[in-house]
């Protein structure tokens, strides 16, 4: 799964240009919600989408000239429902893109957007869209400002704008979905009329990854993305980690599992869930989730099973404390028998850490 904001920073760290466009409006019908990227760089290549289909080829034309003039447009679409059919729709739809460039000036902001992330911070990312109807020519056009207060970047638009936004931090930060503001100065004589300001709330994505593709993992797979988690399903076998088994997980790889952690990023919002075959393979898993910073390890299996791995572990070097971190047995303790129970029990004891941890 390749992270929008963590490619951002990347290409801006070798230092080429990029245009960013982001659905800040939709009404009716139209393929992707507000808030979808679409990220555009110099070569051509693209990461993202905000539909598909001819949006997207007239987004990527038009941002070959907002890199090279470096002005920020909003392109407005009104979707036919021929449009639409690329994406099984049958009604039409309007919405509003915001194209921004993005260069070396954003690139300190953008860090520690995908830091607090990563972390499982919060925060909302303000970028002025346009001032008095026009892109504002100069730096200082976004900030990000963090639930606690702490700001990287400037707007330049004074104390009283700033502190309009911080108000809205904590609201966006509940609902999770971005908002166009749009001020009038009540100064006068004013500098400006009206701004237009882009909140996007930031928050951590954290993602489960499953090792073992087996019937345990095919119910909990669904369930983990009904309660707004990522999913990424690891096995050996192709057989079982495939598209058609697993039609909802948000990657799939096939790889040895001493070898999946190479693939992977672990982080303070990351997951991980054993469920294998075997306890040859559990023991592999374990001796690696453990020296990650994973926010939750739990594994599948009986307390004789545990205590025999743990054994063989801690004989090997891994020390116990690093153990004691692990979930196991697996799930909340409600009884489970079947693979639908266990499921279940194990998504509850993935909310209550969430909530606990990354709240």
């Amino acid at each position: 799964m390749i992270d929008i904001y963590t490619e951002i920073v990347k290409v801006l760290e070798a230092k080429e240009p990029l245009a960013l466009a982001t659905i800040v409006n939709r009404v009716g019908s139209a393929p992707r919600e507000a808030g979808a990227k679409y990220l555009i760089k110099k070569d051509g290549t693209t990461v993202g989408s905000i539909g598909g289909g001819c949006v997207e080829a007239d987004v990527w034309q038009e941002a070959q000239r907002v890199m090279e003039n470096g002005e920020g447009k909003v392109l407005r679409f009104k979707l036919t429902s021929e449009q639409l059919a690329e994406g099984g729709l049958i009604c039409g739809g309007n919405i509003d893109i915001f194209l921004e460039p993005l260069g070396e000036d954003s690139l300190t902001i953008y860090r520690e957007v995908e830091k607090a992330r990563r972390r499982g911070g919060s925060g909302v990312l303000a970028t002025v869209i346009s001032i008095d109807g026009e892109y504002p020519k100069r730096q200082g056009v976004k900030a990000f400002i963090k639930k606690s207060g702490e700001k990287t970047g400037l707007l330049f638009l004074g104390e009283d704008v700033e502190k309009r936004i911080f108000k809205e931090v904590e609201r966006l930060g509940k609902s999770k979905k971005l908002e166009v503001m749009v001020i009038q100065s009540e100064k006068e004589p004013p500098s400006w009329k009206n701004l237009e300001i882009l909140l996007e709330p930031i928050y951590s994505e954290p993602t489960v990854y499953i090792f073992g593709a087996g019937h345990i993992s095919q119910q909990l797979a669904p369930l983990v993305k009904k309660v707004h988690f990522k999913v990424a399903v690891i096995d050996d076998r192709e057989i079982f980690a495939n598209r058609d088994r697993f039609p909802e997980a948000d990657e799939i790889i096939v790889s040895e599992f001493d070898r999946a952690f190479d693939q992977i990023t672990i982080n303070e919002s990351s997951f991980i869930v054993i469920v294998t075959r075997g306890h040859l393979f559990d023991g592999l898993i374990l001796e690696k989730a453990v020296k990650t910073d994973a926010c939750y390890i739990g594994m599948i299996g009986s307390k004789k099973k545990i205590q025999t791995l743990y054994k063989n572990l801690t004989m090997e070097g891994v020390p116990r404390e690093a153990l004691d971190r692990v979930h196991a047995p697996i799930g909340l303790d409600i009884l489970s028998e079947t693979p639908e129970e266990i499921a279940i029990s194990i998504v509850a004891q993935l909310i209550k850490e969430r909530r606990s941890k990354l709240a």
